[in-house]
């Protein structure tokens, strides 16, 4: 069978379910708001509420798939609509669970060396913003290595709260856009998922602009993170390697940012802004070479069944 067809009995749809696809939308982005409401009406980023409700914000669009998939949907295999199954092939997701850490950490520490090439920013090389928020006598060496030895619990701890994520987005949005091909898809789901992530952005999270440009700045990053997570459900058949690639993203990043200066902009000196977008862009570039990313990959399948020849 060819690669790029659907297989028999295959729960996708053939017709995208516009209508479940809008609902999804404005569900998970009216949960988003309502969710991180009362840092609204209190302090904002400053509140002690902020990390209790970021992982709850965080579980919305889970809420409105799984609504529209057992109310609107219904398909006959709610679990592989949903990304959940199948685990075959075993071998690739193995692969991606490993290497995710690893890939956001070249891919953040690469943003970063490209924006102090570019003179975009001017780099902390003593750590001095870490040195003077440690306790007296604490060493930065031994804080630094403990950061980076933690780096797979967290991504483990980052993992349960992405996946409220992308059970909506890589798991219920890119199957029922599917019919649509791998770019549309991509193109889409990173501009709602932007979007999406409007309750925080605009009280200042991530870029430092509480307002409509930092939004846009966010669908940004999310059409390029996007594209890389979508490229893990294509390739492995289910919503997994994505949320663990989601966590590993979350903690790793904040790894690269040790050396960047308060005053930096994220949006051209981090992972966050045009270096990311750069750097993602040469990985996408390297997988659509490589063939693992374009004609070959332009249809989502459900299972191994549609990898056999």
């Amino acid at each position: 069978m060819d690669t790029g067809s659907l297989p028999s009995q295959n729960p996708l749809p053939t017709r995208v379910p516009w209508a479940a696809v809008t609902v999804y939308a404005a569900l998970a982005c009216a949960l988003a708001w309502l969710a991180v409401l009362p840092l609204w009406l209190g302090d904002g980023l400053e509140s002690p509420l902020f990390l209790l409700l970021l992982p709850v914000m965080m579980y919305t669009p889970a809420i409105a798939a799984l609504f529209v998939v057992f109310v609107m949907v219904r398909p006959t295999r709610r679990a592989r609509y949903l990304g959940l199954v199948p685990f075959r092939p075993v071998g690739r997701k193995i692969a991606l669970f490993l290497l995710w850490p690893a890939f956001w950490l070249v891919t953040g520490f690469g943003a970063f060396l490209l924006a102090v090439w570019f003179g975009w920013t001017t780099p902390d090389w003593s750590l001095s913003a870490i040195s003077s928020m440690l306790p007296p006598g604490a060493s930065t060496e031994v804080y630094l290595g403990i950061s980076f030895a933690a780096l797979p619990l967290n991504t483990i701890i980052a993992t349960l709260a992405a996946f409220g994520e992308e059970l909506g987005w890589r798991g219920f949005l890119t199957t029922a856009l599917a019919p649509l091909g791998f770019w549309p898809t991509a193109l889409i789901t990173g501009v709602l998922w932007g979007v999406w992530h409007a309750p925080i952005i605009m009280l200042g999270y991530n870029y430092l602009r509480p307002d409509w440009t930092g939004v846009a700045w966010m669908c940004g990053f999310t059409l390029f993170v996007g594209v890389l997570l979508q490229w893990s459900r294509y390739w492995t058949g289910n919503v997994w390697p994505a949320a663990v690639g989601h966590g590993a993203l979350n903690a790793a990043t904040p790894l690269t940012l040790l050396w960047i200066t308060p005053d930096a902009d994220p949006a051209v000196a981090t992972a966050l802004g045009v270096p990311g977008w750069i750097a993602m862009g040469i990985a996408i570039l390297l997988l659509f070479t490589a063939g693992v990313l374009g004609r070959r990959g332009a249809r989502l399948t459900a299972g191994p069944e549609a990898r056999r020849s």
